[in-house]
């Protein structure tokens, strides 16, 4: 979404449906609505003020771009009845995988062998009403490294452009590479080589297909790749808690990606740990809820990379008790695990060295682990600036969980 508006917003008047996904926050961000609290009394606040907004909020725009987020295989929740909402020209498809599968467990059969294969076919149909839902004179976006998510986001009227590493991808991913000071992908089409270089994150390479599946969109509307990739440069910025770098305590540095979990991206950023010039490699991690039936293995998994990558690990969360934390204990890496984020911001100040770089990821259900990057950070002062999740509902969210 960030890397679409970026490569438009020069050249088109754009809508960005920024913390609005869902069933409620889509409709309520077209009516220019932001929920402040999520009580009651803020939910009769934006009845009462909808039926105004419906009349009176004509705001101007050529494209709205807004993630189409789905939890369930059943309505409000799922991509059909989103699709009642709004009907797309432009659809992007990037990724499938067990995430947000615990409603999709039930729909399962109990002696089910691969219940993530099926778990992510579900998914994967389900997302796709999406591209097949597009007109004749739309656009479908597709990954091409992800044959499931291919099978499920056809037919469509829609001409179709993929991204991906595959060689037959319309926008190839050719490369990363990484400093400590930021990241550089590099894209080939059939005529032309574009570099886009980021200095204020560390980006793991699924950060790639994001990338790709923005300059297909730039090609469509007749923008180049190569002046695409520099719109990119110029105006990308990722909403806080994705990848930042942050200056921590004793000169050390923490790359924040405490906005959410699941099992791939968690993997990813344990391996771009491993490309980086580091004194020490340590990570916070937390745990990555609603994930059904695969929770165990996908924790397992995680802390099998983690057991290869990190110096040092500090966990947070039961599931992280339960199934990481045996794993990292017999692998013989230095492993803490407590109960809450500000218990592990504790035990991290005085952990912290010149030079470390500390990983810090999980899901958001009752763990904020941007409690401790604030306990953490060099200048403190910058947290409301810095850190995701800001304003009095989260501060209160935060305050039940540092008592």
């Amino acid at each position: 979404m960030e890397a679409v508006a970026a490569v438009l917003q020069e050249k088109y008047t754009i809508k960005v449906g920024r913390k609005a996904n869902s069933e409620s926050g889509i409709p309520l961000n077209i009516l220019g609505l932001t929920p402040h609290s999520f009580s009651l009394i803020d939910w009769l606040r934006l009845a009462a003020l909808a039926p105004l907004k419906l009349l009176t909020n004509w705001e101007k725009y050529e494209f709205y771009i807004v993630e189409m987020g789905i939890d369930s295989p059943h309505p409000p929740k799922n991509m059909g009845y989103l699709l009642t909402v709004l009907q797309p020209e432009i659809g992007i498809f990037t990724s499938v995988d067990a995430v947000h599968s615990e409603t999709f467990d039930p729909l399962i059969p109990p002696e089910t062998e691969d219940r993530r294969a099926a778990l992510v076919e579900l998914i994967a149909a389900e997302k796709g009403k999406l591209t097949r839902s597009l007109p004749e004179n739309g656009l479908a976006v597709l990954n091409a490294d992800k044959r499931v998510l291919l099978e499920y986001a056809v037919p469509t009227s829609a001409k179709i452009m993929t991204f991906g590493k595959s060689t037959v991808a319309d926008i190839q991913i050719e490369s990363v590479r990484w400093a400590k000071d930021g990241t550089w992908f590099v894209f080939k089409t059939t005529e032309e080589k574009v570099t886009v270089h980021f200095t204020e994150y560390l980006l793991p390479p699924h950060f790639g297909h994001t990338f790709g599946a923005a300059l297909c969109v730039a090609q469509h509307l007749g923008i180049s790749p190569y002046k695409a990739a520099k719109l990119l440069e110029k105006n990308f910025k990722l909403p806080a808690g994705r990848a930042s770098l942050i200056p921590a305590l004793n000169g050390a540095t923490i790359l924040d990606s405490s906005y959410n979990a699941s099992a791939q991206p968690m993997v990813d950023f344990l391996e771009l740990l491993s490309e980086l010039p580091a004194k020490r490699k340590l990570a916070l991690l937390g745990d990555m809820r609603e994930l059904g039936s695969v929770a165990a293995e996908d924790h397992e998994r995680v802390a099998k990379t983690a057991a290869k990558v990190l110096d040092s690990a500090v966990l947070v969360g039961p599931l992280m008790k339960e199934y990481a934390l045996p794993i990292l204990q017999a692998a013989k890496v230095h492993t803490q695990w407590f109960p809450s984020a500000a218990q592990a911001a504790r035990y991290l100040r005085n952990q912290l060295q010149k030079d470390d770089i500390l990983l810090v990821k999980g899901s958001q259900n009752t763990l904020l682990l941007e409690i401790a990057i604030a306990e953490l950070m060099a200048h403190p002062e910058d947290a409301e600036k810095l850190l995701c999740r800001r304003g009095s509902y989260w501060d209160g969210e935060r305050r039940k969980l540092t008592k």
